[in-house]
Formats: C-alpha cells, sequence, structure tokens
C-alpha cells in the first residue's frame, strides 16, 4: 500500500506539471483525483475510504489543511505532501487527519508550529526529517505506530509531549518511551542538561535515540540490555560511557562522530564492533579491547587522531576495511595517521591487517621488551667484549713469557 502512494504521490506530481491544475478529477491508475478550487490542494481517493491530500504551492509560508475537498472528507496527508519548502512555518490540521504519511513534512527546515489533532493514529517514515526549527511535537492518544527516523535531523527538537492515555508511547520529562517504560525511543536533539541517568525499568535504547544531542556529557545506561544502532551519533559533547555487562555488540556508528569522547569501557562478552563504531572520535586516547571480542568491522576506529596504540588480541578473527590508523585528509584522501600503532602477535589477523594497510604493528613486542632486548644485547656485547680482551691479554701474555 505504501510503495502504491508513493507512486501514486510521484504521478500526481508528473500531472500538475504536465497538465496544470485541472479543476476536475482525473482517473490515475484506477484512483479518482481532483483539486480544491483554488488549487492548492490536490487529493486522490484510495477507494477505502482514504482522502489523502498534497499541497500544491512549493513556498506556501502557513498552511490550513482543509477537512472536506469536493465533498470528500481528508483524512491523510500524502507523500512528500510538503517536501522540501523550507518557507512553511506553520501548519494546521483538520481533525479528521489519521496518517501522516512517508516525508510529509521532510526538510521543512522553517516549520516552528504544528498542531497534531487527536484523530491521528500513525506517523509515517522520515515525516518529519530535517524540521530543523521545531521545537516541540505532541503525540496524541490515538497514535500506534511512529516508524523509523520520524524526527530525525529536528536539531532544535527539546520535548516530545504524549497524550495521557496512549497505550504504545509515553514521554517522561519530555524523553520518548515505550507505554511500559521498557525502551527509550528518542531523546531530544536540543535537550539541555549534562548528564542523564537512563531509568532502571528502561532495558533498551532504540535505534538513533540520542542521536544529534549536543548537551550531553554523560549517559548512565547500567540497566541496558539491549543497544541499537547509531544510538550515540554524533552527540558531540558526550565525554564517556560505561557499556553495561550483558551487551553482545556494539552495532553501527554508536559512537561515530563523538567527537568529545575520552573514555570508553567496553566489557567481556561484546564480540562485535559495527561500522564505523568510534568513526571520527577524535578524543579518544585509549581504548581496551575485550578478549572476547572477534569482530572489528569497516572503519570501526577510522580517524580516532588522539588514538596512538590499540591492543589487538589473537581472538580478533575479522578487521574490515581500514579499521584503524587511517583518516580522509584534503579532498577526502585516505592517509595514515602518524604515530599510530597495532600492538598484535605475529600471524594474528591484526598483524595481517598492519600488513596488508601498511599499518605498523609491534608484532607482539611492546617498547618495554624492546628494551629489554636492547639492555640484555648490550650486556651481552659488554661481555663478549670483556671476554674477548681477556683472551687476547692471555694470548699477549703467552707470547711474551715464550719470548
Amino acid at each position: 500500500m505504501k510503495q502504491i502512494r508513493i507512486i501514486i504521490a510521484g504521478l500526481l506530481t508528473s500531472l500538475c506539471i504536465l497538465t496544470g491544475l485541472p479543476a476536475q478529477a482525473e482517473e490515475i491508475t484506477g484512483l479518482k483525483t481532483g483539486f480544491s478550487e483554488d488549487g492548492l490542494w490536490m487529493y486522490a481517493d484510495y477507494g477505502d475510504g482514504t482522502f489523502s491530500v498534497k499541497c500544491q504551492d512549493a513556498e506556501i509560508t502557513e498552511a490550513v489543511v482543509p477537512r472536506e475537498i469536493n465533498g470528500h472528507v481528508i483524512n491523510m496527508i500524502e507523500v512528500d505532501c510538503f517536501k522540501d519548502n523550507q518557507n512553511l512555518k506553520k501548519v494546521t490540521l483538520p481533525d479528521s487527519i489519521t496518517v501522516l504519511e512517508d516525508y510529509a513534512f521532510y526538510r521543512c527546515s522553517g516549520l516552528e508550529e504544528i498542531n497534531i489533532p487527536v484523530s491521528v493514529e500513525k506517523f509515517g517514515f522520515q515525516a518529519f526529517y530535517g524540521c530543523s526549527s521545531l521545537k516541540e511535537i505532541s503525540i496524541p492518544a490515538n497514535v500506534s505506530e511512529i516508524e523509523g527516523f520520524t524526527f530525525e535531523g529536528c536539531n532544535a527538537l527539546q520535548s516530545v509531549n504524549v497524550a495521557k492515555g496512549n497505550k504504545v508511547y509515553k514521554d517522561e520529562d519530555g524523553i520518548l518511551f515505550t507505554a511500559d517504560g521498557s525502551e527509550l525511543i528518542l531523546y531530544p536533539s536540543a535537550k539541555e542538561g549534562e548528564s542523564y541517568t537512563v531509568p532502571p525499568d528502561c532495558t533498551k535504547l532504540e535505534s538513533y535515540a540520542f542521536m544529534g544531542n549536543t548537551y550531553l556529557k554523560e549517559i548512565a545506561i547500567s540497566h541496558i540490555k539491549e543497544i541499537g544502532e547509531d544510538v550515540f551519533y554524533y552527540c558531540t559533547a558526550l565525554e564517556s560511557m560505561e557499556i553495561p555487562e550483558g551487551i553482545t555488540a556494539l552495532q553501527g556508528s554508536l559512537f561515530g562522530d563523538c567527537t568529545s569522547l575520552k573514555h570508553v569501557s567496553i566489557p567481556e562478552g561484546v564480540i562485535s564492533l559495527g561500522s564505523g563504531c568510534f568513526y571520527n572520535c577524535v578524543a579518544l586516547e585509549e581504548i581496551t579491547l575485550p578478549e572476547s571480542l572477534e569482530t572489528i568491522n569497516d572503519y570501526a576506529f577510522f580517524s580516532c587522531a588522539s588514538l596512538k596504540s590499540i591492543r589487538v588480541s589473537e581472538h580478533v578473527k575479522t578487521i574490515g576495511e581500514y579499521a584503524m590508523g587511517f583518516y580522509y585528509g584534503d579532498h577526502e584522501e585516505l592517509k595514515h595517521l602518524p604515530d599510530f600503532e597495532i600492538d598484535a602477535d605475529n600471524g594474528t589477523p591484526a598483524f595481517t591487517y598492519a600488513a596488508k594497510y601498511n599499518v605498523k604493528c609491534t608484532g607482539g613486542i611492546t617498547q618495554g621488551i624492546v628494551f629489554l632486548y636492547i639492555i640484555i644485547g648490550i650486556v651481552i656485547f659488554v661481555i663478549l667484549v670483556v671476554i674477548f680482551l681477556i683472551v687476547m691479554q692471555k694470548r699477549y701474555q703467552k707470547l711474551h713469557d715464550i719470548r
């Protein structure tokens, strides 16, 4: 159904371009379509009681969506309805709307105010993506579905407010949770505060939950048993993190672009680091990888400029492309991080990675051991010299006695 709606939205847009704004309904792929009298709104009849609407003015600043067009009650905001309208500041929706479809307000970067009527039941995929001026959003009691990336790029969002009586979602101080509190769905990007402790009854952080928050320096997640992808991505103020025991994988770019991150504690039991897991963590100076670790995926420690060495055990069997020791120079040119080295034993996958990508590797010999070897070598050399001198002295003495 969703794919059909997206296709229809494209066809409707093409129709406008080719024929202008017709006053009477048209037949498109079996659906009746038409326009409001002022030509501002196009509607589509899906034949199941669903009537969608799409705005025809790409530069409208204040939009009042009609409740009816030509006698048809509008109950869905169409795919791409206001997409890329950066001038749109305010939207008023009628109490008949039940669905905000995919990309409905996609990249409406100027949108500051919108009423969400109690009739709404669903927020579509990336419905408010890139609405970077929106400071708060209300979730009515009837909403039972919020699809992925709905509020991604809402960099000014400070609060998500869920109406009482909603059986699927709730908010705690503007933070979006599932109704039972077991899953944290969204911590708003612009919510202020330097520290946050996840409630003890919450055991899961949904993917992208804290993404883009630039205030939090510390987040306590001691009761968490499951962490989704990219949860802390672009949390540029985050300085430290202690991963709780029981977590087996750090998925995706979990700490990608956490440019203030200095310390991360990874417990035993973690077997995989996702692609870009610590991408561009430029403040990270040291990290201890657990013995349980088996996989380090592509770009896991890419552009970690302060990280001079990583000890990688023989238990790590797979290391992805440019996982460590690299950064982007000018013009996105791949370059080796200066002074970076991998501490790994000869014959291990980490040693092989270092050889393949021409990254410095100790080969299992640490600087301390090298220093010890040098001392031992010097001592042996001195002993040999002394022995040599003694032998030569005895020979010289013997020759002298003979004479």
